[in-house]
């Protein structure tokens, strides 16, 4: 008997023994974990000081400032800005970018983007952006061999696109 006219307390008893095999079924029962993505966003408000280097997709929401060295695309958004020299297969700019960019497959500058710097591509878009700087179109892989106007030919055709006639 305890004080104050309580009862005494049980001993206690050994509940049930853990059973380890129920506890590793339950993680086997778990889903997988995802697979990993290929993508890298640098979001708005995020500034990243350095070089980009790999294969994968990267989009620009924020401020990059070095080099980004890309086997894979590259997404400059509208709230993006780009300070450094830029390679990839294709880059896509709605936002700012200072610097080169060389772009081995498409480079498309949206209506919002504007670059500062040279260009190097084998598909230029421009919708109305702001160029700064100059372009050079690049023989794409399929096409190892671009003509010359040196190597045309007495019988090549030419046109004048600026007459009216048909």
């Amino acid at each position: 008997m305890g004080f104050f006219g309580g009862s005494t307390r049980p001993e206690p008893s050994a509940g049930p023994a853990f059973e380890e095999e129920a506890f590793e079924d339950a993680f086997d029962s778990l889903p997988p974990l995802p697979k990993p993505q290929d993508n890298t966003i640098i979001a708005k408000g995020i500034t990243f000081t350095g070089v980009v280097q790999g294969e994968g997709i990267v989009q620009i929401e924020g401020r990059l400032e070095g080099e980004i060295k890309l086997k894979g695309s590259v997404t400059v958004t509208t709230t993006g800005f780009v300070q450094g020299p830029i390679t990839a297969d294709s880059v896509r700019v709605a936002g700012e970018v200072q610097g080169s960019i060389t772009a081995r497959d498409h480079l498309c500058l949206e209506r919002t983007g504007s670059i500062h710097g040279d260009v190097s591509t084998c598909s230029l878009v421009v919708e109305n952006g702001r160029l700064d700087g100059s372009s050079k179109m690049l023989v794409p892989p399929e096409r190892p061999y671009e003509v010359q106007p040196s190597e045309m030919t007495a019988d090549s055709t030419s046109f004048d696109l600026n007459t009216d006639e048909v």
